[in-house]
């Protein structure tokens, strides 16, 4: 017969054991980074609108170049932030779509004229993934998809960081 000491060292082996078995693993291959969607929804916009605010932005640049002899033209027409926030959960948001490897950022403009900040996940191949699971679709597909790109940060000035180097 075992004495006592053995049956203990090998139940608690065997629980422990046990208690590994049951661990685990995520998917590593698509990881998911956590995120709260009420906090995420503040920034997200359609790959529609995404588009248009960077169609914006091209034709409008395309003015700029022809105005440039007027020294008063870009006060006057472009509304330029240093820098614009995001909040973690849109971030996350943004990455935790099928296939994301990265984000690119464009420039685009709103209604008001403002220069905004756009930003889109990119997969693997560095190509922008613009729809559903992650497949590529033109921007000006009719297609319903829920891709995701980020806009709406919050501008710099008005709200800039209070320390640091780059601001």
């Amino acid at each position: 017969m075992k004495s006592p000491k053995t049956l203990f060292s090998m139940g608690m082996m065997l629980g422990i054991a046990f208690l590994f078995s049951q661990c685990r693993r995520g998917n590593e291959s698509d990881p998911q980074i956590p995120y709260n969607p009420t906090n995420a929804k503040l920034h997200i916009i359609s790959i529609r609108d995404a588009a248009r605010l960077t169609a914006n932005f091209r034709q409008e640049k395309t003015v700029l170049s022809r105005q440039l002899r007027d020294s008063t033209f870009l006060d006057k027409n472009f509304n330029l932030p240093l820098a614009e926030k995001f909040n973690r959960d849109a971030l996350a948001a943004l990455l935790d779509q099928k296939g994301a490897k990265g984000m690119r950022i464009y420039l685009g403009e709103d209604k008001k004229g403002q220069i905004r900040l756009v930003l889109v996940a990119v997969n693997d191949k560095g190509n922008d993934i613009t729809g559903s699971d992650g497949k590529l679709v033109r921007l000006t597909s009719n297609e319903a998809n829920d891709a995701i790109a980020l806009e709406s940060g919050q501008r710099c000035p008005t709200l800039c960081s209070e320390t640091g180097p780059i601001d």
